[in-house]
C-alpha cells in the first residue's frame, strides 16, 4: 500500500502544476459540458495531450472555484498502486483540502478496478470527471457499473476556430472582408499542415508530435496491450497515418509487411484506434449487414501527427483536406460514411441523418470537376441527399446540377460556421 505521506506529496505536487496549467484558448465544448443538468458522472475521452486536463480546469474555473479535488494517476510514483489505496487517496485529499464535493481524476483507467471505486463515490454524493485516453478501456467497465448515470465526452485536437482563439485571431461570424479572407486562407494553411495539437500551437514546437506519437505507441499501447512485437506495430501505425483518407483491409496490411496474420493486423489498428491516434469510418450501404464487410476508411486524428511523422503526406493534399473535413465531422459527433457506387465513383462523406453529402477537394479544376460531380450526384441520388457540398482550399462558387443546388466553399469557411457556439 502507498502512504499517506507519498500520497500528500503527490497531491500537492499534481495540484502545484495543475493550477499553472495553460488554459488560454477557450475549448468550443466547453459551454454544452457545463450546462449538463443531472448527471453525477462526466468522462472526458480522446488522445493522450489533447487538451484533457486543461478542460478539466477550464471547467473548474467556470462552475467549481475551489470546490474540487484533483488527481493524476498517470504518474510513476503510483507505478504499485492497488485498489485497496483509493480508500487513503480520498481519506489524504480531505485531510488535506477539506471536504469538497466534486472530485476530478486524470487518467485513472490505469487502476484496475477504478470503476468499483467511481460507483462507490457518486454513492456518497460526490459528482466526478474523470479523462482517459482509451476509449475501449472506459467504455466497458463504465457500461458496467455506471449504466444511465454517466456522460461521455470525447476531446479532439484544436478545431480550427480554437486554433484561430489560440493566435489571437477572431474571425467575423458571418460576412468576410478581403483582406479577412486572405488573412483566414493563410492561417488555415498553417492549420492544415501543422494540425491542432495544443503543446504545438501554443508552443510553437511541431518536433513534439513526433515524441506525441511514440509516446502514445509505448505507454498506451505497447504497454498496455502486451504487444511482442513493437517494431511490426509502429511500422503499421505509420502505414495506416500514411494512407489517411484512404479505404484498407487487414489482408493487404498482413501481405505488405509480411506479418502472420491478419488477425494480428486487426488487432493493431484496433489498439490504435482505442488510443485515439486514427479512426475508421464504413462504406455507406442501405443494407446495414453489409456494413462491416466492406474496407473501411483510416483517417489519422491530427494533420500535424501525419506531416511530422510520415513526410510523404505532405505531397497528398487532397488526403489531407479531407483528414481534416472528417476529423470535423468526429468532433460534430456526425454519423458519416464513404460512398462507393457500383461503377466506381466516390464521394467522400455522406450524412444521412441530415441529407448532406461532402466531397473534399483540393483545387476544383477542369480534370477533376466532372468526376467530383458525378460521385457527389450519385451519391446525393442514392442516399436520398438535399444538401451537397464541395469544400476546396479556397475556392468558392454556386452550380445546379440535375436540379440539385451544390455550394462549393473554402474548407476554412465551413469549419468557422460548423463550429458550435
Amino acid at each position: 500500500m502507498i502512504s499517506k505521506s507519498v500520497f500528500g506529496t503527490i497531491a500537492k505536487d499534481q495540484l502545484r502544476e495543475f493550477n499553472v496549467l495553460d488554459d488560454s484558448v477557450p475549448r468550443s465544448i466547453l459551454p454544452n459540458i457545463i450546462s449538463y443538468r443531472g448527471m453525477a458522472a462526466f468522462v472526458i475521452k480522446g488522445l493522450r495531450r489533447c487538451g484533457k486536463s486543461t478542460l478539466l480546469k477550464q471547467m473548474i474555473k467556470s462552475k467549481f472555484s475551489d470546490n474540487f479535488y484533483y488527481f493524476n494517476f498517470d504518474d510513476d510514483r503510483i507505478a504499485e498502486f492497488k485498489a485497496e489505496d483509493f480508500q487513503t487517496l480520498m481519506e489524504v485529499l480531505i485531510e488535506l483540502f477539506g471536504q469538497k464535493k466534486n472530485v476530478f481524476f486524470d487518467e485513472i483507467q490505469n487502476i484496475q478496478g477504478w470503476e468499483l471505486f467511481i460507483n462507490r463515490i457518486l454513492r456518497e454524493g460526490y459528482k466526478v470527471f474523470i479523462t482517459g485516453s482509451n476509449a475501449n478501456l472506459l467504455s466497458k467497465e463504465l457500461g458496467s457499473h455506471l449504466t444511465g448515470r454517466h456522460v461521455d465526452i470525447e476531446l479532439y485536437p484544436f478545431s480550427f476556430a480554437e486554433f484561430l482563439r489560440a493566435k489571437r485571431i477572431k474571425p467575423p461570424k458571418k460576412f468576410y472582408a478581403t483582406e479577412e479572407k486572405a488573412l483566414l486562407s493563410k492561417k488555415f494553411k498553417e492549420y492544415f499542415e501543422s494540425g491542432g495539437m495544443p503543446e504545438a500551437v501554443v508552443l510553437g514546437n511541431e518536433l513534439i508530435l513526433t515524441h506525441i506519437l511514440n509516446d502514445i505507441i509505448q505507454k498506451d499501447i505497447v504497454s498496455r496491450y502486451n504487444i511482442r512485437k513493437p517494431s511490426e506495430l509502429k511500422m503499421v501505425i505509420k502505414f495506416l497515418i500514411a494512407n489517411a483518407a484512404n479505404p484498407i483491409t487487414y489482408r493487404s496490411i498482413k501481405n505488405n509487411f509480411g506479418i502472420k496474420s491478419a488477425n494480428t493486423v486487426q488487432k493493431y489498428v484496433e489498439c490504435t484506434e482505442e488510443t485515439y491516434i486514427i479512426f475508421t469510418v464504413k462504406k455507406f450501404d442501405k443494407k446495414i449487414k453489409q456494413l462491416d464487410k466492406n474496407p473501411k476508411k483510416v483517417y489519422c486524428i491530427d494533420n500535424g501527427i501525419i506531416t511530422k511523422n510520415t513526410p510523404v503526406m505532405n505531397e497528398k493534399k487532397g488526403a489531407m483536406l479531407e483528414n481534416i473535413v472528417a476529423i470535423h465531422l468526429k468532433r460534430l459527433g456526425k454519423e458519416f460514411y464513404y460512398y462507393k457506387g457500383r461503377s466506381g465513383v466516390e464521394a467522400d462523406f455522406v450524412i444521412p441523418q441530415e441529407k448532406v453529402v461532402i466531397q473534399a477537394c483540393y483545387e476544383l479544376s477542369k480534370e477533376n470537376k466532372k468526376r467530383e460531380l458525378r460521385g457527389l450526384l450519385e451519391a446525393m441520388k442514392q442516399t436520398k441527399a438535399t444538401e451537397g457540398l464541395i469544400l476546396t482550399f479556397d475556392q468558392e462558387w454556386g452550380v445546379t446540377k440535375e436540379n440539385k443546388k451544390i455550394t462549393i466553399k473554402p474548407a476554412w469557411q465551413w469549419l468557422l460556421e460548423s463550429e458550435p457556439r
